[in-house]
């Protein structure tokens, strides 16, 4: 799907003869968000990049596969599409393309064909400032955060002639003020080993005669926690994988973080002996770094998390590139602020994909477009149709930063949080809990924040959840009224561990938890229940949700009935037995989940 050189002279030569520009129609606008200061006129000469949403011509046929090979009761349980099974779904019509490609050609704009998606569905081009403007009506100026040097190129509003209406879902980036944050809480530096810590040994495991008076593994510190307690806390410990190069795992990298290949091999001197010399896999997608002079202590906790407890799986390290900021110099502004559509555009183009995505990212969910945000959750929905589990931290802030519960939308309204894409319903979103005997909602006194939870104000709650939130929402009676969004979708899902993770960054052994650490830790369980399954013949699980609201969330998990997700000057949603907004339906067993999705 290559534009040849005459093709292109004749979309040039149509355009040049073409009549005057169409009536511009709004295709969207935005307030400017909360904090964001608008710093000047973007710099004459400048080039930035443009990447035009097509509509997909099957993006309701994707979600009911989706759901079809989800769902146990379906006939096509477990027939996961392939690559361009999906990308046929995907692909915009004909004349949508058509259409776009004659309105670049009309402004002298030629694609970037190599940047096209598989599907076809995303068409980029690098086009000047000043055509930027005309094409897109649209006032491209420089923003910064208030108090923040970093810079970004973006605009309010931009506007498309009225026949491409129909055909571009959006235009980016354009209105995306956000970005990722990592959903970790701080670390701290561990001066000395804490009290009863001792290194693992090669082989050890086993739970048998290991549960202490307080009826935790034994070998679960209070200060600190370990892959050993994780492993026997959720007991994975005695299980060893037959199948492991039949899967992999994939870990999301933004901002810059790199995990370093050495502090790996410490960790593992310590935490795992018999995986010392288990490495990850590095895979660069749009020009991702891998600096191991600057270990990151987000990407480090994800990768070392896996390691301990997946291993022999494989995984693998994607690196996203995006985030520098703007400056004059360089004429070219490189933040796109698009990680999680480069990321899964990459997979979906992918022959082979990972059974399990760990991202412990997100964003405010009002602070990301709703165009945007739908066709990333349709890009997860397709993910999870090629049978990928989709995971995502859920946040830690609760329902929302205290004192910065307020709309953006320039009424600056009251209103509780959502965060993106934990908010998304094709996802499988991982609350964080502490303590073990018994596990709670993690608290600020002791994890130093608050898992996130709530409920989306973009997505509606998915059939396949609506029983179990109609329900919470029933018990909260009046509670927080007009805060949240009643019909939502509901989040998180599952919970894990997210306390005081004890890892190493820098060559030192640190304190770091954060719901960054909840989410590795569940898929690292997810990926040996498809261990179990590749060994006995079975596809891997793919889409997780349908199952654990049928029934085995309840039946299969710990449930977690203390804490609450406080946030935004209130104590938030408290956790319940059963499903709730704090923990989901509560924290793994693997012994139960193995058999109840077997």
């Amino acid at each position: 799907m290559r534009l040849t050189l005459t093709t292109l002279a004749l979309l040039l030569a149509a355009g040049a003869s073409a009549a005057p520009s169409p009536a511009m129609l709004v295709k969207e606008s935005v307030a400017a968000p909360r904090g964001w200061v608008r710093r000047g006129d973007v710099p004459a000469g400048t080039t930035i990049p443009l990447s035009f949403a097509l509509k997909q011509r099957g993006a309701a046929e994707l979600e009911a596969a989706l759901l079809a090979v989800s769902d146990p009761a379906s006939a096509r349980y477990g027939q996961h599409l392939t690559r361009d099974d999906v990308a046929a779904l995907l692909a915009p019509a004909p004349e949508a393309q058509q259409a776009v490609r004659r309105w670049m050609a009309s402004h002298g704009i030629e694609e970037d064909v190599e940047a096209r998606s598989y599907a076809g569905d995303w068409i980029r081009a690098r086009v000047p400032v000043e055509k930027a403007r005309d094409m897109l009506d649209a006032d491209f100026a420089v923003w910064a955060r208030d108090g923040d040097e970093r810079q970004i190129v973006r605009a309010l509003q931009y506007s498309l002639p009225r026949e491409l209406h129909e055909h571009v879902d959006l235009v980016g980036p354009t209105t995306y003020f956000g970005e990722p944050l990592a959903h970790r809480a701080p670390s701290r530096l561990v001066e000395t080993m804490p009290e009863g810590w001792k290194p693992a040994v090669a082989g050890a495991g086993s739970r048998v005669a290991a549960i202490n008076v307080a009826g935790a593994p034994a070998v679960c510190l209070t200060a600190s926690t370990t892959m050993q307690c994780l492993r026997e806390l959720y007991k994975t410990a005695d299980y060893k994988p037959q199948a492991p190069g039949k899967q992999f795992i994939g870990i999301s990298g933004f901002l810059e973080q790199y995990p370093n290949a050495q502090d790996l091999q410490q960790f593992l001197a310590t935490e795992r002996t018999d995986a010392v010399g288990y490495m990850y896999n590095f895979t660069s997608i749009d020009g991702g770094l891998n600096d191991q002079s600057m270990p990151g202590v987000e990407a480090n906790l994800d990768v070392q998390t896996i390691a301990a407890q997946a291993y022999p799986i494989p995984s693998t390290f994607y690196s996203v590139a995006g985030r520098p900021p703007f400056t004059a110099d360089t004429n070219t502004p490189t933040n796109t602020n698009e990680p999680y559509a480069s990321e899964f555009e990459y997979l979906l183009a992918q022959r082979s994909v990972p059974s399990v995505v760990s991202t412990s990212y997100g964003d405010d969910e009002q602070t990301v477009p709703t165009p945007y945000a739908l066709r990333v959750c349709g890009e997860i929905a397709a993910l999870g149709a090629r049978g990928v589990s989709m995971l995502f931290s859920s946040g830690d802030f609760g329902v929302g930063a205290d004192n910065t519960c307020f709309s953006n939308d320039g009424k600056n309204r009251t209103t509780f949080l959502p965060a993106f894409p934990a908010s998304c319903p094709w996802a499988t979103t991982v609350g964080a809990t502490e303590a073990y005997a018994p596990e709670v909602a993690v608290s600020k006194k002791i994890g130093g924040y608050f898992g996130g939870g709530g409920f989306s104000n973009i997505f509606p709650a998915p059939g396949y959840q609506k029983a179990a939130v109609s329900a919470y929402v029933k018990s909260l009676g009046n509670q927080y009224q007009g805060l949240y969004n009643k019909n939502g979708r509901g989040y998180p899902d599952v919970a894990a561990q997210g306390s005081r993770y004890l890892i190493v960054d820098g060559h030192r052994y640190v304190h770091v938890g954060g719901t960054s650490a909840s989410s590795p830790t569940f898929a690292a369980v997810i990926s040996l229940v498809n261990d179990a399954r590749l060994a006995a013949g079975k596809p891997v699980l793919g889409f997780l949700n349908p199952r654990l609201y049928a029934g085995v969330g309840a039946a299969a998990l710990n449930d977690i009935t203390s804490g609450s997700s406080a946030g935004c000057n209130t104590a938030g949603f408290p956790a319940a037995k059963g499903w709730d907004a704090v923990t989901g339906f509560g924290t793994p067993d693997f012994e139960k989940l193995r058999t109840a999705l077997a």
